[in-house]
């Protein structure tokens, strides 16, 4: 476990071999007039994916939306449009508009939709702007579950919970859609889904992956007596709970998935995410050659440019700095400062945190 994470080029090569799910479209094929919209983190890369089980698509336009910062993959420069994420900001406003014009301009019958998470802030349509960013702001601290701040988010948005879909009532939308929601029918909340209601009878979805890929992914790099704990969506507190728990019990091998919530108190939080907060959180617990990945498969953590942190039981952190980094959500920044972070920059692949605990290093 430890080589394939010693640094960022492995993680993100790990998690570019998990393989999406795009078998739905062999039944959307062979339909007339379509072009490609791909929104979210993942937007490139399961563009890619796409292309590389259907070659066809290739010769479809294509438009896709991606956080600022992302790599492109084997999109053309004049088919990205860049946004900005976590924030609603002017750019995501700017893009939606950019994506209802694509679609304008072709007139297409059918429009094949790559939605990954990350979409919420990337496109937003509203009329009042400055009232949206404040109330996103607000649910970003919240600590809610994600399904409850997209419930709210698609309560004020123009195009959120199947709006702009329903812009477009004469075209059939085929949404495939890669879930970092980890509830039941979590695929229908990606993005706060601005391309799919179940009573929207032109709109059609299939979920090509979710965390569990990630996790099954994983395990098959763990030992045999790996606890394996799914689609956790406790807050990061119970998470710690746990792994404390199970360390107190013996276990030799842990690993969780899911989306932990992490509620921001301070007004002047510093530099951090629920990875590293909770990966500081658990430094004086960690004894006798313990190790532990805390780790955002995305590649961005919280406010932060780190995937999240790597530590064992020799820290080099002095335990006395740990309270006020964690009371300050400044996590990240002390991490950093001990060389325990990983910065991988946007990984393409979004299917939640993980957490893997090892008693000893392999």
């Amino acid at each position: 476990m430890s080589a394939m994470f010693d640094n960022a080029k492995e993680y993100r090569d790990f998690l570019k071999s998990v393989q999406f799910d795009f078998s739905a479209f062999e039944a959307v094929c062979e339909k007339p007039r379509k072009i490609v919209v791909s929104v979210g983190k993942s937007a490139a890369y399961m563009y890619e994916k796409f292309v590389s089980q259907y070659p066809e698509v290739l010769a479809l336009p294509v438009l896709a939306v991606l956080p600022i910062g992302s790599d492109t993959g084997i999109l053309k420069e004049a088919d990205v449009v860049f946004s900005s994420h976590p924030h609603l900001t002017e750019k995501s406003f700017e893009a939606v508009e950019k994506l209802i014009n694509f679609i304008k301009t072709h007139e297409p019958e059918n429009v094949i939709v790559l939605l990954s998470g990350g979409s919420s802030a990337l496109i937003e349509k509203s009329d009042n702007e400055k009232e949206a960013i404040e109330l996103n702001e607000k649910l970003l601290k919240s600590g809610l579950p994600i399904t409850e701040i997209n419930k709210k988010r698609g309560e004020y948005s123009l195009i959120k919970n199947g709006k702009l879909a329903g812009m477009f009532a004469s075209i059939e939308w085929f949404v495939f859609v890669a879930s970092d929601i980890p509830f039941e029918n979590g695929e229908k909340f990606v993005g706060s889904m601005p391309f799919f209601r179940e009573d929207l009878e032109n709109t059609h979805l299939f979920k090509c992956a979710d965390s569990d890929l990630l996790h099954d992914a994983l395990l098959r790099q763990l030992p045999e007596n790996t606890e394996s704990f799914r689609r956790f969506t406790g807050s990061v507190d119970e998470l710690q709970t746990l792994l404390l728990s199970r360390i107190e019990a013996g276990s030799e091998a842990v690993i969780v998935t899911g989306e932990p919530l992490l509620k921001i108190t301070s007004k002047s939080a510093g530099t951090g995410g629920r990875m590293s907060h909770f990966a500081l959180s658990m430094l004086p617990f960690l004894k006798n050659g313990m190790k532990l990945w805390a780790l955002s498969s995305d590649g961005i953590d919280g406010n932060s440019p780190f995937a999240g942190a790597i530590v064992g039981s020799s820290p080099e952190i002095p335990e006395n700095e740990v309270p006020a980094a964690l009371e300050s959500y400044n996590s990240a920044e002390l991490l950093d400062r001990y060389g325990l972070t990983v910065k991988s920059g946007y990984t393409g692949l979004n299917l939640n945190d993980f957490v893997v605990f090892l008693r000893k290093d392999l």
